[in-house]
């Protein structure tokens, strides 16, 4: 009875810990992947997540520690531990990808500025670089632009975006 002890034990702090100090260095249970269109998919958690591991550890030592308790032998109590910590990491995981899947980003991608309008906040020199700005998905950004013609666009103008260089938008006058 004594190991199923230690294993729970040692798995609810395992789970507590990572929940209370669990931290950009550490937690790499979020996994965002991003399609080559520019549209990101939702974030997930992993099934094989510490989290989920640690839960399932958790209910396995306690399910079992419970069980030799009551006079079950190790095989059983054993049984009774996988099958509780099998339920209690599922529960986990479901709990785990609700609350990953109401995460929001704020992150907007560059391509979707195309065929926008924007306002030159600093003026773009011939064959230089200049600044626009405008409202997309809701959010003000600014961006480094360049004229799409080669030629100078003064600030305070409107300006298409044409294409996208990296970051940089390649614009003409609107």
């Amino acid at each position: 009875m004594l190991i199923f002890i230690a294993i729970a034990l040692a798995s609810f702090l395992l789970v507590a810990g990572s929940f209370l100090f669990g931290g950009h260095d550490g937690d790499h249970d979020a996994h965002h992947d991003f399609s080559h269109d520019g549209a990101d998919a939702d974030p997930t958690i992993s099934f094989f997540s510490p989290r989920v591991i640690g839960t399932l550890t958790m209910g396995f030592g306690a399910a079992g520690a419970i069980a030799r308790y009551y006079g079950a032998n190790n095989l059983v109590a054993s049984l009774w531990g996988l099958g509780t910590g099998v339920a209690l990491s599922f529960v986990m995981y479901q709990m785990m990808n609700l609350i990953y899947k109401q995460q929001a980003s704020s992150l907007v991608a560059t391509e979707t500025t195309l065929g926008k309008i924007a306002l030159v906040t600093t003026a773009i020199d011939a064959n230089g670089i200049g600044e626009v700005s405008l409202t997309i998905e809701g959010q003000y950004k600014t961006y480094l632009a360049k004229s799409a013609r080669g030629k100078a666009i003064t600030k305070g103008s409107a300006v298409k975006i044409v294409s996208v260089i990296g970051s940089q938008l390649v614009v003409e006058e609107a």
